[in-house]
């Protein structure tokens, strides 16, 4: 069909408009044209958002491993295995993917293996340069993480236990504290701020603009009814917009923040504000509000609720959360209910994970989860890890399932445009594995890996990925090759990482 040249005359007024509007509030040439180009570029696609959930101390196959169809990886259950650690995703399983069959580096760590297991490395120093896959995707997509935690260290500061982000030379301290997150991209007293004392900067000249170019696309697409090809393109040139304007909104403070039109509301973590409030921290960061054992399951609920509103904001496009650190012994009675302790005790490390599965199953007997034996050992370790799967679904998936993308035109949800990787730095929480492996007397073991998301439709979500274990009742696939095919998911088509043989067939469309 050919290009009405009515829409053509009025799509090169509006980008001259936009120019003259741009020089007239002082930007220069250059800019202002590459500005105005870039707001009426169709985009490559719907605005992707991938972020990483860390669970510590691993999971008890027993109460993790999904039920699956044996000829069909598409038919599973996440709430029929004992506890079902990942029960809460069951009812939004058509976005799930659990991953079996990988292997870290050097294998022959433990909990130290944090500081390695989303680079690659094969080596669990804490001096060895690495970058890890969230700083990798966020590079290539030219913006920068969001890296949050809650309790993700020790009071005194980070050490080996709480390295779990690197940015290519030094690991990342989480930004504690949900208030500052919510502060730095929605404005801490309403939905903008004045301007600063030495005038606008070039983020607010481009602000002026593209809200004045949201209403012209937007009367031109009502010039344009009845020319199907030309609202189409025209739906591109609006897409284009929003994807820029949550680009140029997404780091300011003061800024509501992508394409939210006001500040959101955040009642968990105003109640964190609340709280919060005049806490003075001594010397030794002994009585940090944000390190308190009792305030951790808070901050985790405020810190979800804030990401959630990120994501559907596009406010930033990668994330981090790391709820606790490796070998953190917080009390977890709370959700035990007529539950039992484990002969350990509540403590999360030492009391819950470190509960060995009484296994009575015979060597040569058929591999299942059954050999565990019963259920009931480590059932207080399962709830525990369920509980963090449970949070995540009430403050983030429900939301995010539900929601339509501001940023997409088909229809999508902002769940469908984003990609959540859920992942430990061991396997089994007893045995500290750091590889996929049939465990005597058969019983397999796999890493936690998850991904909740379809990444704008890049991930065939909605199965069970199982690679084959060895012979030698091991797996040679590294973790890195799926970090590898998140990359590829997310845009990225330059990423490398250290020992990674390609990407994993069938994840990808």
């Amino acid at each position: 069909m050919k290009t009405n040249t009515r829409l053509i005359r009025a799509q090169s007024r509006l980008e001259r408009r936009l120019f003259l509007k741009a020089l007239g509030l002082g930007l220069a040439a250059p800019f202002a044209a590459k500005l105005v180009r870039s707001a009426t570029a169709a985009p490559a696609g719907p605005l992707k958002r991938f972020m990483i959930l860390y669970i510590p101390h691993g999971i008890a196959a027993e109460h993790y491993n999904p039920q699956v169809s044996a000829s069909d990886p598409t038919q599973f259950d996440l709430d029929k295995t004992n506890e079902s650690i990942l029960g809460p995703l069951q009812p939004y399983k058509q976005w799930v993917n659990v991953y079996q069959g990988f292997r870290y580096p050097d294998i022959s760590g433990t909990h130290e293996g944090i500081v390695n297991c989303l680079s690659g490395v094969n080596t669990t120093d804490t001096t060895t340069p690495r970058t890890t896959v969230d700083q990798v995707i966020a590079k290539s997509l030219n913006t920068s993480p969001l890296i949050v935690g809650a309790c993700s260290h020790q009071p005194y500061g980070i050490d080996l236990h709480g390295m779990l982000f690197w940015n290519g030379s030094s690991a990342i301290d989480p930004q504690k504290s949900p208030v500052k997150v919510a502060d730095t991209l929605f404005g801490s007293t309403g939905t903008t701020t004045p301007p600063p004392a030495n005038g606008p900067s070039e983020s607010d000249y481009a602000s002026a603009i593209l809200d004045l170019n949201a209403a012209e696309i937007q009367d031109l697409k009502t010039a344009a009814k009845g020319l199907t090809v030309e609202q189409t393109n025209l739906q591109s040139m609006l897409d284009g917009f929003l994807n820029l304007k949550s680009q140029l909104g997404g780091g300011g403070g003061g800024s509501t923040g992508g394409n939210c039109t006001s500040k959101p509301s955040l009642p968990t973590v105003e109640k964190v504000r609340a709280a919060s409030a005049g806490v003075v921290v001594d010397s030794s960061g002994g009585n940090d509000y944000f390190y308190q054992e009792a305030n951790f399951k808070l901050l985790y609920q405020a810190q979800l609720e804030v990401l959630t509103q990120a994501f559907i904001c596009g406010s930033k496009q990668v994330f981090g959360l790391m709820p606790m650190y490796a070998t953190c012994e917080f009390d977890f009675s709370f959700v035990g209910g007529a539950l039992g302790p484990s002969s350990g005790g509540w403590g999360h490390h030492n009391g819950l994970s470190h509960t060995q599965a009484q296994a009575t199953g015979q060597y040569n007997s058929p591999i299942s989860i059954a050999n565990a034996g019963s259920p009931t050992v480590r059932a207080a370790f399962a709830r525990a890890q369920r509980w963090f799967y449970q949070q995540l679904v009430d403050n983030m998936i429900s939301t995010l399932a539900k929601t339509p993308d501001p940023m997409a035109s088909d229809g999508s949800t902002v769940l469908d445009n984003s990609l959540i990787y859920v992942m430990s730095e061991i396997g089994d929480g007893a045995m500290h594995l750091r590889v996929s492996e049939v465990m005597y007397p058969q019983i397999p073991e796999y890493l936690h890996m998850v991904s909740i998301g379809k990444a704008g439709g890049a991930i065939k979500a909605g199965q069970i990925v199982n690679l084959p274990i060895t012979s030698d009742g091991t797996t040679s696939r590294p973790a890195v090759d799926l970090y590898l095919t998140f990359c590829k998911a997310m845009g990225v088509s330059n990423a490398t990482f250290p020992g990674s043989t390609g990407i994993v067939e069938g994840v990808l469309t």
